[in-house]
């Protein structure tokens, strides 16, 4: 994998200690082997990275809700704080929303080429 980054400069250093090294980051694939990179491939990784995204954000948000319900019903000082806000629950409601859209329409395009490629 050749990186085409910009901000590494290949500068020649004449210290003997110095070595110019290319970096080592590889983009991440869910995929591995021939699917890897193709239409399909990369719709099924942006699918799991979406999804996964909105799971972990529901989870949040319902962890939240049930310590914000069980502090209702809580003694005097024996509330716990909720792992987030109302304002930060709301926000990633929105984004697993928008999330959830991305991921439909995504889905949607792929749907309308495979009826156009019959």
């Amino acid at each position: 994998m050749t990186d085409h980054d910009s901000s590494f400069a290949s500068t020649s250093h004449t210290d003997k200690n110095s070595t110019s090294t290319a970096p080592t980051h590889q983009d991440f694939h869910w995929i591995e082997g021939p699917q890897q990179g193709t239409l399909y491939g990369n719709f099924l990784e942006t699918a799991l990275d979406v999804s996964a995204g909105i799971h972990a954000c529901l989870q949040i948000i319902y962890a939240s809700e049930l310590e914000s319900a069980a502090n209702d019903d809580a003694d005097e000082g024996e509330a716990a704080a909720p792992a987030i806000g109302i304002v930060y629950a709301d926000q990633l409601k929105r984004l697993s929303i928008a999330s959830a859209s991305l991921l439909r329409d995504e889905a949607r395009r792929h749907v309308e080429m495979c009826n156009e490629a019959e």
